[in-house]
């Protein structure tokens, strides 16, 4: 997994600056399944009224990127906090809405019963389109989550591809069913949003601008490194390690390429307090 257990990281002025810095530090280009119907974004908005929910510049940007390779589903499901139609208008993502861009409620589309790996579910039911031949941008936000799963990242974030209203019934055993998501619909790039980056509690309401994104796309490496960034061993975070232990992915620090110019991994640094980022991991 040399080239694919990568992770490039950019800070500059705009969303789409950074974004387009940090693609251009992967060592492969991005490649397209034959006979795409889709674009799949899936941005990370739980709770319109709290801090860390992916940006809409950042969605925009990502939208902006792929919407001429093909028509682009912005998804979200619905939770006992708001629906994702309110999260969308909360969020100011009805801008998004265009010709070839829709905003999709995971919760109210078509489902069907699909066969999972097993970690937790045999069966379940999952909304059709995410059976199309689709491209999964998945695009998260770094927070802290220590009721649910330690870090909250990219696939984290991949629970709300869970069309069902009340997922807590699911966070006994939120690691096994994080691992089925993953081996069954793996993201094809994973972005993480740092344009403002929580401090402390969500329910704090405190963030801080930061102008930083993370891009990978091996989603593993990715939350090894966001892992990392927050003080945890990924090797400590239950679906990081079961991820890696089943092959979805690198969680090894030191098997971990960080793309970037010295300037922006020193950014990182300062940001997240942390000494060189390179020390442990592999050289780029």
């Amino acid at each position: 997994m040399d080239t694919a257990s990568e992770v490039a990281l950019a800070v500059k002025r705009t969303p789409e600056e950074s974004l387009a810095t940090a693609l251009s530090k992967l060592s492969d280009p991005i490649e397209f399944p034959t006979e795409l119907e889709h674009v799949i974004v899936k941005p990370s908005i739980y709770n319109p009224r709290l801090v860390g929910n992916t940006s809409v510049s950042m969605t925009a940007a990502v939208v902006r990127m792929f919407q001429d390779v093909s028509p682009v589903l912005v998804v979200e499901s619905d939770n006992p906090v708001r629906t994702a139609d309110v999260a969308f208008k909360e969020c100011g993502y009805d801008v998004l809405a265009s010709e070839r861009v829709s905003l999709l409620n995971l919760s109210s589309t078509p489902t069907k019963s699909m066969q999972m790996p097993g970690h937790h579910f045999r069966v379940h039911d999952f909304p059709e389109i995410l059976q199309s031949r689709h491209f999964l941008v998945n695009v998260a936000t770094l927070k802290p989550e220590p009721t649910t799963s330690i870090v909250g990242a990219g696939i984290k974030n991949l629970f709300g591809l869970l069309p069902e209203v009340d997922k807590s019934v699911y966070h006994a055993d939120i690691s096994s069913v994080l691992l089925d998501i993953l081996e069954r619909f793996p993201p094809d790039l994973t972005v993480i949003d740092l344009t403002s980056v929580v401090q402390g509690s969500r329910e704090d309401g405190i963030d801080k601008h930061f102008g930083g994104v993370i891009v990978g796309r091996d989603p593993v490496a990715v939350d090894a490194f966001c892992a990392h960034l927050l003080g945890v061993d990924p090797l400590n975070v239950s679906y990081i390690k079961g991820a890696y232990e089943i092959g979805l992915g690198e969680a090894l620090l030191d098997r971990i390429r960080i793309r970037g110019t010295r300037h922006q991994i020193e950014l990182f640094s300062v940001h997240f307090q942390k000494g060189p980022i390179q020390k442990g991991f592999m050289n780029s």
